[in-house]
Parts: structure tokens; sequence; C-alpha cells
């Protein structure tokens, strides 16, 4: 490329300077950081002119005689093309020497670099790409004459904080410190400075680019770095993968599903937990995905025995970025190459294991580290293979897992791109941070306010899937970053719309705090379309009635008085249905308060009262106990204690099995009640049923429900603790005494027959004592009825039920009720 070595990296090939290496240090030292703008301004679309058209309709008659070379030094075409607006440049036009010229760059919704709502740091370096049009109105295709072209050689970055986001304006301001020749080969030095709001977010020193023939392109020696001649830090951080076995290699089928967010889908064995993932921490997709395959990939290969990583991607001429990069001169960005790099260091932490406890987290670069990059060859359409490869230097597996890393580029066999000791960072991030305007729609309804901030729709979704600061405010900040925090469930199991009041101070864990929930009932939902009867599941308002005790033990700042995480469970609890729910009907109201609180051992337990209304009619009233646990204790929960005829029936061998997934008549008629649609049912199959069994004499029931990671409600509860809602441990519960009242027939001579969502009126009690994971196998729903009851118009069935899971009994209920009654509702 002109430039021989690494050893003449900051003077090229032995130049007459026009300005000495010490006037340019002196120049980066001495210039003041920011002034206003000057000289003259320019238009997006004038920049598209640049970028294609005739450069002296922007710049006037004197550069008439440039137009008719076909190389000339021009800002890319769309989409490279970066900069929306120059604001100034600062320098005589026609001259070279130094100058300095303004830009800004909108991060906007529809931009096609997006990647979940923030700009990716290799493109954020090509938006500094206004040296080209500084260097341009100063008049150097006037040297070079049509005969040669604009390449970078490389520069020093710092990146400062995190990427770019949507709705955010990168101010550039581009400083060109001088240039350098020997004969007709000119150097040029440069540095620039990116702001983000007032903010640093950008830095670029030694910056030096020249301007090569195609012939000293193509004689170019390449980057003579060698892994093996790197001196390394000699005492590394090396924390093991997470996983048993790491991938050895990766297809481009495999590389899109990890870029779709299927995180499993691309690892296989071992990545079955990424199936739980709201959004699973990814690269990009389409076509900015820039590796075709990984050949390599290892946790203690490569030369320096620390890990390693080889990928590669096929090279042709209809790859997109060689339309716009640029015009008459096609090649790929050197930026685009580290972009490459920074995907490959992506999936090796991925191929680690390192993201699958960490759901929505997002890479980046490490700000505040000077990376030095240095670019010794070139992709053109002629090229046919990029290679990238990753020396991992340091792996770091938390709390933020880090990879430090040498990157090196080869092209057709010339090492083109070099990058000494890159540092990739996995970091937390929110759903709801990439989506600004969810949960913005209140209808007009007040909301409690305390202390200036509002808990409205916004900040009740930020309980579920946003930052917790976001839903609770400046006490919570201690959240916002790698220790998880208690959560709502999320949509489609989030059944908060609003908190409407709250009483008591905020911060303060003791009793006697109140809030007022309100739930708005849609008309059309997913939980009415899947129920037997249009009514509101049992669940669902069971979730109603127990989601604003979660978000009082937050508001109250219990996760606060421990300095270690803590799981958020349900216990148990007493309460009686009074009203079914339809959709439409209105504004559910949940009166919440918080009646004990005991702490101990790093343990909370609270209790609540809860009623909850539809104006003035009390739908559900009920009794209940929470406890916020250590990791390890939720880990070694025991269970509830199991009687010699419970393990017996649990044990007993099946004398039926009627696979529900087919959807049999005798489940299923629009005739009978109705069990309910796919995503509710939470049974698969009876396994048994003894209509004699049991104390009564009136039957026992065995049905289960293979667990599956991938299931809706891991990913909706909750955010970064998959666990299965103890509301669907009851439901199927109530789906196994649906089953039982339809074996005996129990509808029969009932007009137009539907299941009550549970007995209305009569008390139900439940206890929790263990946990169903993604990692678990199967879920066992035991039963026996009771009591049948028959009534004026229906039947009250009664039962007690176990629930199991891989052996081992976790959930009771104790006078579980269900009608079958008249009518649809």
């Amino acid at each position: 490329m002109g430039v021989r070595g690494d050893s003449e990296l900051e003077t090229g090939i032995s130049p007459k300077p026009l300005v000495t290496q010490k006037q340019f240090t002196d120049i980066k030292a001495n210039v003041a950081q920011s002034s206003a703008p000057t000289g003259p301004r320019f238009t997006r679309s004038q920049l598209e002119t640049h970028a294609g058209g005739r450069i002296s309709e922007l710049f006037g008659p004197a550069f008439e005689a440039q137009d008719g070379y076909t190389l000339q030094v021009r800002m890319p075409q769309p989409p490279l093309l970066l900069a929306d607006r120059v604001l100034g440049i600062e320098g005589e036009a026609g001259r070279l020497g130094t100058g300095r010229i303004w830009t800004e760059t909108d991060v906007g919704a529809d931009a096609w670099y997006l990647h979940h709502g923030r700009m990716p740091g290799g493109v954020m370096i090509e938006a500094g790409q206004a040296d080209l049009m500084l260097v341009s109105w100063q008049g150097i295709d006037a040297h070079n004459r049509g005969e040669r072209v604009y390449r970078l050689l490389g520069c020093e970055l710092t990146y400062h904080g995190d990427l770019p986001r949507v709705g955010e304006t990168l101010r550039f301001d581009i400083r060109l410190d001088g240039h350098a020749a020997q004969g007709d080969v000119r150097l040029m030095f440069f540095h620039y400075d990116c702001d983000n709001g007032g903010r640093a977010q950008l830095s670029v020193r030694k910056g030096q680019a020249g301007f090569f023939t195609a012939q000293e392109l193509a004689e170019s020696a390449g980057c003579l770095w060698s892994p093996e001649s790197q001196a390394i830090v000699p005492d590394p951080r090396l924390d093991a993968p997470t996983v048993a076995t790491v991938p050895a290699s990766l297809s481009r089928q495999q590389l899109e599903a990890f870029a779709a967010g299927d995180t499993a889908a691309a690892f296989g064995e071992g990545f079955e937990l990424a199936r739980t993932h709201t959004r699973s921490p990814s690269i990009h997709a389409g076509r900015m995905l820039l590796l075709d395959r990984i050949t390599a990939l290892s946790a203690d290969g490569g030369p320096w025995g620390r890990g390693y990583l080889r990928a590669e991607l096929d090279v042709h001429p209809q790859q997109w970025f060689f339309d716009g990069h640029f015009k008459n001169d096609p090649c790929m960005p050197g930026t685009l190459m580290f972009e490459a790099c920074l995907q490959a260091m992506a999936v090796y932490l991925a191929a680690c294991g390192y993201t699958l406890k960490r759901d929505a987290w997002r890479f980046q670069p490490v700000p505040e580290l000077a990376y030095q990059l240095q670019c010794r060859g070139q992709v053109i359409p002629s090229s046919k293979c990029l290679v990238t490869e990753v020396f991992v230097e340091e792996r770091i597996e938390g709390p933020t897992p880090t990879l430090y890393a040498d990157l090196l580029c080869t092209v057709d066999g010339l090492k083109a791109f070099h990058a000494r000791r890159v540092a990739l960072e996995l970091v937390p991030d929110w759903p709801l941070e990439s989506d600004p305007e969810a949960g913005r729609d209140d209808r007009g309804r007040a909301v409690a306010v305390v202390d200036g901030f509002a808990f409205d729709q916004r900040a009740v979704l930020a309980c579920a899937l946003g930052k917790p600061s976001t839903a609770f405010g400046p006490m919570y900040r201690r959240f916002d970053g790698p220790m998880r925090v208690a959560r709502l469930p999320s949509p489609p199991y989030l059944f908060i719309s609003r908190i409407a009041e709250v009483h008591g101070p905020i911060g303060m864990m003791k009793a006697g705090a109140r809030v007022v929930a309100e739930y708005d009932l849609p008309e059309a939902v997913w939980y009415l379309d899947d129920n037997g009867s249009r009514t509101m599941p049992f669940a669902v308002l069971l979730e109603a009635a127990l989601q604003p005790c979660g978000w009082l033990s937050s508001y109250v700042g219990s996760a606060l008085t421990v300095d270690s995480e803590l799981g958020f469970r349900n216990l148990d609890g007493e309460g009686e249905v009074l009203a079914e729910l339809h959709g439409g009907e209105g504004i559910l109201r949940t009166e919440v308060e918080l009646t004990d609180v005991s702490a101990s051992a790093g343990m909370i337990i609270e209790s609540f009262a809860v009623r909850c209304w539809l104006g003035e009619r009390e739908v559900y009233r009920l009794r209940t106990v929470f406890g916020f646990f250590p990791p390890e204790a939720l880990a070694n929960q025991a269970g509830l204690p199991k009687q010699a005829a419970q393990a017996e029936l649990l044990a007993r061998e099946g004398d039926a099995l009627i696979d529900l997934d087919a959807a049999p008549p005798a489940f299923f008629a629009s005739t009978r009640p109705r069990l309910p649609g796919p995503m509710l049912r939470m049974i698969d199959r009876i396994e048994g049923w003894w209509p004699e069994a049991g104390a009564a004499g009136l039957g026992q029931l065995r049905a289960v429900k293979d667990i599956d990671p991938g299931e809706w409600f891991f990913k909706a509860h909750f955010f970064q603790d998959p666990v299965q809602p103890g509301s669907l441990g009851l439901e199927a519960m109530l789906q196994a005494l649906q089953a039982a009242a339809l074996l005996r027939q129990l509808d029969a001579g009932i007009a137009d027959p539907r299941f009550e969502c549970i007995g209305l009126g009569q008390t139900h009690r439940w206890k929790y004592r263990g946990q169903v994971l993604p990692h678990n196998r199967r879920v066992h729903t035991t039963l026996e009825l009771t009591a049948i009851e028959r009534e004026a118009v229906g039947v009250l069935l009664r039962a007690d039920a176990s629930l199991w899971v891989d052996g081992m009994r976790i959930y009771e209920a104790q006078g579980l009720s269900l009608r079958i009654v008249p009518g649809e509702a």
C-alpha cells in the first residue's frame, strides 16, 4: 500500500513533512477542544452530491477541472454516507494545509445500521468520515490527478460511555493536522472528537491516511504483526467457559440464528437456558452480519494457548458495501473489518456460555481504553475471502464478561488489518430501553406521584422489562447494572396498567403501606380466546391480585435492605372469588396492604391483604404471603412433605393415556364445557383416571406436562429469573379437576354447560415450597375428588391437589372447587 512496515506507521514512506511530527503533536496538545463552527455549511443532499455528483457544484468553478477525473476523493454514497450535515469548514479552499470540519449524524429510529436501538461500534467510527470532504475541499484531487485513491492507514481510537442510541445526535469535530509528501505520494494526519449531547462519545488520535495508485496498493506488504512476536500479559485472567462444550465451528445458518437471537439453535446442546430469554444478546443480522462461518473456535487453543477463533467471509462483487464506498473505487471500509472483528469477539463470548444468564445484555467495546488500529490491505470486488482471527489474551466471565484479544484480518493471504488488545464487554441492557414509545398510554387516568416520580404505565412496564430506576426512581439505581432485582411479570402475563394510588413512604419497609393498582380489562386478549369460556381464567385473576403485592414490596425498598440478589416468590394464600370477569367490562382495581414484615438470615417474609373490585362489585378477596430469598435458598428447597398415599398416586401405574394435544372431543367439543387452548392449558396428557379411588370414593386423576425451556411463561415470568408462575400450577390443578368432571360426565343435563373459572363463593387455599425451572423435565398434577354436590342450576366439585416437579412435591391446594353452570358467559 506504499507503506512497507509497522515501524513506518507514523510517517509513512520517509516523507518530506509539511508539518513535522513535533508540530503534529503540539497541534493536538494545544488546539482548543471546542469552538463554534465557522465557514461554509452543507446539507445532506449536498453531501450526496459530493459522494456521487459534480464536486464543483459544491465547491465552485475552481474545482471544475477535477470533475473530469474518474477517481476523486469523495464521501461514501448511501447507505455508508453517515454524515447528515456539515456545520462548517475551517481552512482555505484549494490549498492543502491544516483544517477543520464539523459534522452531525442523527441516530434515527429507521437507521439501517441499528442493533437493538444502538449504533454499532464500527459504524460509529465510520460516521467520522468527513476528513474526506475536508481534504477534498483543500484540493487533494488537483495533486492526485485522478490517479490515486484514499486509504486509511491507522489510528488510535477510544470509546467513551455507551454506544449511541435512537434519538441522539453525534457531533464530529475533525481536524486535519497536516500533510506529508514524497514525490506524488501524499499522507495526511488527522484526529477527531465526537460528542453526544454534551458528553464525549469517541476520540480518534494519530489518524493517518494516504493516497495511492492501484499498483502501490497491489504491492502492499501488509501488516508485519505476528502473534508469535507479540508481548502479552504474563499473568492473564482466563475464566473457564460456563458450558460443558464450546462449539468448535459454526455455519452461516448457525451464525444467522445467533444474530436472530436464537442462541440455543446457534450453539446447540448446553445452551437451552437461552430459550427463556426475552431478548438474547446477539450480533447484527442481515447484510451487517460480516461472518459467513466460524472454522475454528477454542477456549484454550491458538498460538498463545488462551483461546482462538477464526472466521471467514466470502467476498464477491455484489457485496453491499462496494456500492457506496466509494464511487468508481469500490472497497470495504476498514471500519467494517473492525466491525467483523467485534462480531467475532461477541460470538466467542457467547460460545463460552457467558450470555446464558444475561438476558437482554448487549455487546460493546470497553470504553476509556485506547485501541491501536493498523490498515495495510484492502478488500475489493476481486478479493475472494476475508479471514478474521481473534487471539485471546484474557477472558473474564463476570460480573461483566469481557474479552481482551488481538484482532487480525487477512485478505487472500495478505494481513490487511490488525488491532492490538481490543476489549469487548457484555453489559446490562433492558428491552424497554430500545422501545421508547412503549407504555405511554394511561388513557387519561390519574396515576400516583411520589416525590415527583409518576408510577404510570411506563414505570410499571419498567418494573418488568426496564431499568429498575425507571420503575422506582433514583433509589433503585444500584440495580441498573449486573445485579438482578425482583420484577413484575412481563407481557403477556402482566396485569397492571398503572398505579392509581400509593400510601406510605417510598423506600421504608414496614407494615401499613398500601397501593391501588388498576388493570384495564381488554375486549380481546389471548386468555379470553384460550379459555374454555370467555371469562378471565383463575390464574389471570390471581396474578392481577398478586402482582400489586410484588410491586408494593419493591416500592417499600425490600430488596434494598440487603447487599445481595434476592428472588421473590409467593409462599401461600387463602382466598375467595366472588364474581367472574369478562372482556371489556372496565377497570379492575386491586387494593393491597402490607400487613406484616419480618427479616432474618438474609430472607424477608411479607404478608398482604388483597381486595379486587370492578366498580362497586367486589370480585376477589385474599390473604397471601411472599418471601425474598437468596439464590442458594431457592436452589435448595426440599419441597412439601409427602404422605404415603400421595406418593403412591404419583407412582401408580397409569390405566389410561389421553393425549390432550390431540384435542379429543370428550374434552374440547363445542357442546360441552371445554379445556383451555394450548397457551393456557397446563396439562399435556392424562396418565390415569381411577373413578372410584380416594377416601370419598369419587375418583383420583393424574396428569402430566412436559417442560420445555422455550415455554412462553419462562420468558414472561420473570425477566432474567425464569420460573413457572405458581398461578399456572394452580391452573393445572383446576384443569385436572375440569378433566375429572368431563370424565364423570357431570355436565349431562345442564343446558349449554360451561366451567366457572373457580368455585365462586368458596374458600381455596394453596401452598408453594418449590419451583418449576427451565431445566426441569416433567410436572405431574395429582388430584383427589373430595365432594360432588348437585345444586339448583349446576354441580359443584371439590378436590385436594398436588403438583410435582421431577418427583418432588412442591405445590398443594386444599378445598379447590369448580362449578359446571348453564349458559355461555
